[in-house]
C-alpha cells in the first residue's frame, strides 16, 4: 500500500490563524513595550543640574544686552515671522512642534521659500511623530527642502523597534534670524496659533521676541539658543526629510511649488506694512540677564531639569507667584513641586483651562479625576472659562522675573519631551505680562474645595455640552492607566 507523503496537510484556515495570533502578539509586545516602561521611569536630577540652579543668578534686573517683546495676539504672530524672515540676510533657524501646510502653515513656507532663493541658509527642525501627520501635504516641503539653501530634519522619527524612544518628541518652537533676533514661545505653526485666519479651534498663545543688541558678537541668550539648537541639530535622532533636489521634477511637487511662490506675492499685497523693516528694538523693553532653561536633548526619559529650575525659581519668591499651562496633569514628585511654592510663597495662583474651554480631551478628563489632588496642594486653581481655549505657558515671581516657554506642567513636558522656557528678569516686561494674564483672569473662575467655586467668582463660563462631558467620562476610565503618557 503507498502512503502519501503528505498526511497532514496545511489547511488555509490554520495557517491564517497563526498568523494572525503571531500579528496580535507582536503588536501585544509593542504596545506593552511603549507603554508600560514609562509608567515606572521617572528620575530625579543630577546632582551637577541642583549645583547649576543653585549657583546661577536668575533675579538679576540689571540690564543685559537682550531687549524683549511680549506678543500676545495670533496675527502679530505672523507679522512678525513676516517681518524677520523677508528682513533675513544669512541665515534662518526654524524649530516647531508641528508644521502644517495650512493657510498660515503656508505663509511661514512662502517666505522660508523666498528667503532660500535669495541666498539666505534655511534649517527647518520639526518633531518626528507629528512628521507623519503632514504626508498628504508632502508637495510643499518637498518643494522647500529640494532647495539647494533649504535643509528640513525630523527629530526622532517613529520607530517601533526603538520603543524606548517612541514617546521622545521635541517640543520646542523658536525661530533664529541671523542671530540678531529670535522667538521663542508656544506657538506651532498652523492656524490655531498663528495669523487670523477662521479655524474651529483658535487658540492664544504667548512667544517672546528677543533682539541681541550685540549685533554680530553673539552673546547672552542668542549663544545659549544657538549652542542648544547645534546640539540637537546634529544629534543622531535628527535625520533629514526630503533632502533630494530631483523630487522638483515630479508634477505635484512643481505645483506646490508654484503655488508657494505666487503666495509669497499674494502676501506681499495683503500685508505690506509687516514686509518694512522698522527701526531696530521698536517695541521692545529691557531685560535682566536672560538665561535658557532645557530638558536633555536625548530621545529616551529626560530628567526633568525645566520642571526643577521652574520649582526653584518660582519657590525662591517672597511675596507672590503666577503660573499658567493649558492643564495639568502630574505625579507625586509634581504635586511636590506645586507644594513647595504653595508652603513657600505666600501668594500663589494657577490658572488653566477649563474642561469647557480646554481642547485636549484627555488632559481635561484627567484633570476631572485630579482636581482635588491640585487643590490639595496650597496654590490657588483658577480655571480660564473664556470662549478660545488658552495653549500659553508662563510664569512671573514677585513682579520682577517672567518665564515663558513651551513647557506644560505635564509628565509629558516633564520627562518625555525637549521643553524651553526662558527665564527673563525685569520689571517692565513682568508688568507687560501680568496685564495680560490680568485680563484672562477676569474671564476665569476660583475653585474652592469639593469641586465646587468660590462664591465670589461670577463667571461660569461657556455652557457644557452633553457630547462632551460624556467622552471626558469615558477618556477618564481609558486614559488612567496611561495619564504619564498625556
Amino acid at each position: 500500500m503507498k502512503h502519501s507523503l503528505n498526511n497532514n496537510p496545511i489547511h488555509p484556515i490554520r495557517v491564517l490563524r497563526r498568523l494572525l495570533l503571531a500579528l496580535g502578539l507582536f503588536l501585544l509586545l509593542v504596545l506593552l513595550s511603549v507603554t508600560v516602561p514609562y509608567a515606572f521611569d521617572h528620575p530625579q536630577v543630577s546632582e551637577d543640574y541642583i549645583h547649576w540652579v543653585a549657583e546661577t543668578d536668575f533675579t538679576d534686573t540689571t540690564p543685559g544686552i537682550d531687549r524683549v517683546r511680549l506678543l500676545t495676539e495670533n496675527e502679530a504672530a505672523l507679522e512678525e515671522r513676516i517681518r524677520l524672515i523677508s528682513q533675513a540676510e544669512e541665515r534662518i533657524i526654524y524649530v516647531t512642534f508641528d508644521f502644517r501646510a495650512d493657510s498660515s502653515g503656508k505663509d511661514v513656507m512662502a517666505l522660508l521659500l523666498e528667503a532660500a532663493e535669495r541666498g539666505v541658509d534655511v534649517q527647518i527642525l520639526i518633531d518626528g511623530m507629528t512628521t507623519v501627520a503632514q504626508l498628504p501635504n508632502a508637495p510643499y516641503f518637498q518643494a522647500l527642502a529640494a532647495q539647494p539653501n533649504v535643509e528640513i530634519r525630523r527629530y526622532n522619527p517613529v520607530n517601533l523597534l526603538r520603543p524606548l524612544e517612541v514617546h521622545g518628541r521635541m517640543h520646542d518652537k523658536y525661530m533664529i534670524v541671523d542671530e540678531d533676533y529670535y522667538l521663542l514661545g508656544g506657538r506651532n505653526t498652523y492656524d490655531y496659533f498663528i495669523g487670523g485666519y477662521p479655524t474651529e479651534h483658535p487658540s492664544q498663545d504667548l512667544e517672546v521676541l528677543v533682539w541681541n543688541t550685540a549685533g554680530d558678537e553673539r552673546q547672552g541668550s542668542m549663544t545659549q539658543l544657538v549652542d542648544y539648537f547645534n546640539g540637537v541639530w546634529s544629534q543622531e535622532r535628527c535625520v533629514s526629510w526630503y533632502e533630494d533636489e530631483s523630487l522638483l521634477s515630479r508634477s505635484d511637487v512643481q505645483a506646490a511649488l508654484s503655488e508657494l511662490e505666487d503666495h509669497y506675492f499674494w502676501m506681499r499685497e495683503t500685508y505690506p506694512d509687516a514686509f518694512s523693516a522698522p527701526e531696530d528694538g521698536a517695541g521692545t523693553v529691557e531685560a535682566g540677564g536672560i538665561h535658557l532653561l532645557s530638558n536633555p536633548i536625548y530621545t529616551t526619559v529626560k530628567e526633568p531639569q525645566v520642571l526643577y529650575a521652574m520649582t526653584a525659581i518660582l519657590s525662591s519668591a517672597q511675596e507672590e507667584v503666577y503660573i499658567q499651562t493649558p492643564y495639568a496633569v502630574c505625579n507625586d514628585a509634581m504635586y511636590d513641586s506645586f507644594r513647595q511654592i504653595g508652603q513657600s510663597v505666600p501668594s500663589a495662583a494657577l490658572l488653566l483651562n477649563s474642561v469647557e474651554t480646554g481642547d485636549n480631551l484627555m488632559a481635561s478628563s484627567d484633570y476631572l479625576r485630579s482636581k482635588g489632588d491640585l487643590l490639595e496642594t496650597g496654590i490657588s486653581v483658577w480655571e480660564y472659562a473664556g470662549h478660545q481655549s488658552c495653549h500659553s505657558k508662563c510664569a512671573v515671581a514677585d513682579g520682577a522675573v517672567s518665564m515663558v516657554g513651551s513647557f506644560n506642567w505635564d509628565m509629558r513636558s516633564a520627562y518625555l519631551d525637549t521643553e524651553l522656557m526662558l527665564v527673563i528678569p525685569g520689571e517692565e516686561f513682568a508688568a507687560l505680562l501680568m496685564d495680560y494674564e490680568t485680563g484672562l483672569l477676569t474671564e476665569s473662575r476660583l475653585c474652592a474645595d469639593g469641586g465646587r467655586y468660590d462664591e465670589t467668582s461670577s463667571v461660569m463660563g461657556p455652557e457644557g455640552h452633553l457630547g462632551k462631558t460624556i467622552l471626558l467620562s469615558i477618556l477618564q476610565v481609558l486614559t488612567g492607566p496611561v495619564r504619564y503618557l498625556l
